[in-house]
């Protein structure tokens, strides 16, 4: 009778583990894409922002220094300047945000992949196992065998 393989349960359940683990690995790392997308499209829009208001401060500055501002003109250019700086500002705490977003999505696949790790470990080490429970069974067989013609052959030369 052939003997089976009494961890064969475990090594299902260890095989499907990597598996899901390696799942979670690929979803982890979009997300970690996905929030180095969004921190990257913070960071061009409060650039942007930043460029366009430095443009419309040096032409209001012309306009200044060449005499045709009015005093309604710079009150206004004032507000503006504020709500711009305030503007800035937001743009700037979204950029903060979205770079810790993009730590914290980055440790979180690390740890992901560190459970891959330990998983596929936990597999290779049954598979390990298995092979040389295997070959012991095997050595176990040639022996048997061995033995079943060493038995032969010693009652052949004893008649």
């Amino acid at each position: 009778m052939k003997r089976r393989y009494p961890l064969t349960a475990l090594e299902s359940v260890r095989r499907s583990a990597v598996d899901g683990h390696v799942r979670e690995v690929a979803e982890r790392a979009n997300a970690t894409s996905e929030a180095r997308r969004e921190e990257e499209r913070a960071r061009r829009l409060r650039r942007e922002e930043e460029a366009r208001a430095r443009a419309q401060r040096d032409a209001e500055r012309s306009r200044v220094e060449e005499g045709a501002a009015r005093a309604v003109d710079l009150q206004a250019q004032a507000a503006f300047e504020q709500a711009e700086q305030a503007r800035l500002a937001r743009l700037t705490e979204r950029e903060l945000e979205q770079s810790e977003a993009t730590r914290r999505a980055a440790a979180v696949e690390q740890s992901a992949r560190a459970e891959l790790a330990r998983a596929e470990a936990d597999a290779k080490a049954v598979e390990r196992h298995h092979e040389r429970w295997s070959a012991e069974r095997e050595r176990e067989r040639e022996n048997e065998a061995e033995d079943a013609i060493q038995d032969g052959w010693s009652a052949r030369r004893r008649a």
